[in-house]
């Protein structure tokens, strides 16, 4: 497939299912194959756009979310209105409801700002992208920061990982809740992320208190003998595990 013609002048633009830092992107690509019965989310390989934006070539194996980044608003829906059309020939099809093409960049800060409004932002594996400056200001930076809703998630998954194991020792509970926040602090600790993993560890750390107070009479755990436990058990600290720049 290929996206012929003129480059169209514009502003950046991207267009994209779950995230992405420029211009387009697919999430939930499904496979309807009555044949079979299938109605899958995975295994489908999609085209890649290359650097001139004038061919389609390449294959990611097994894509079901991508972004994809323009110079302009019409090359992102060219794309992917040629991107349906080719998925279509294989009985694919885009998920409307998680694709979406935004202004994101240098400037959209600024024009944003001009409407009245904050620059759009996006979810990807995890993380909310979003428009920013370097800390002395003078360059734009892409910063990213733990979604909420995966945040609260993950929280609610561990109070119920701990109602599920409260018969547990003390000492086991406690290093199950040491590995479950290095996974985390793995995972979520990148560049611009603190907040996000010292939330975490501050909502986990309360809930293990409170979970640990259950176990007992009512108040057996005071904050004094709860820090007292954690000198014997520390828990890791929050830091950032990757440096993306």
């Amino acid at each position: 497939m290929k996206l012929s013609g003129e480059r169209s002048a514009g502003k950046p633009h991207a267009a994209f299912d779950e995230a992405g830092a420029g211009n387009v992107m697919m999430d939930g690509l499904e496979s309807h194959d009555e044949s079979h019965g299938l109605s899958t989310e995975s295994k489908v390989r999609a085209p890649v756009l290359d650097p001139t934006c004038e061919h389609l070539r390449g294959r990611f194996p097994w894509v079901t979310r991508l972004v994809v980044c323009f110079q302009a608003e019409a090359d992102a829906k060219r794309f992917r209105q040629a991107m349906e059309e080719r998925l279509n020939q294989f009985g694919l099809e885009i998920a409307p409801e998680k694709t979406q093409c935004i202004e994101f960049g240098v400037f959209a800060i600024k024009r944003a700002k001009a409407r009245g409004q904050k620059a759009a932002t996006f979810d990807f594996l995890g993380f909310t992208h979003y428009c920013s400056r370097s800390r002395n200001g003078k360059r734009f930076r892409m910063k990213r920061k733990t979604i909420s809703k995966r945040l609260t998630a993950k929280l609610k998954a561990y109070k119920g990982w701990l109602k599920s194991n409260r018969n547990l020792t003390t000492p086991e509970i406690i290093q199950k809740t040491v590995s479950k926040l290095r996974g985390h602090y793995g995972y979520y600790g990148v560049t611009d992320n603190s907040k996000g993993i010292n939330a975490y560890f501050y909502e986990v750390r309360g809930i293990l208190y409170k979970w640990l107070n259950r176990r007992g009479k009512r108040g057996c755990y005071s904050w004094e003998k709860f820090a007292k436990l954690l000198e014997r058990y520390p828990l890791p600290t929050p830091r950032i595990m990757v440096n993306l720049f």
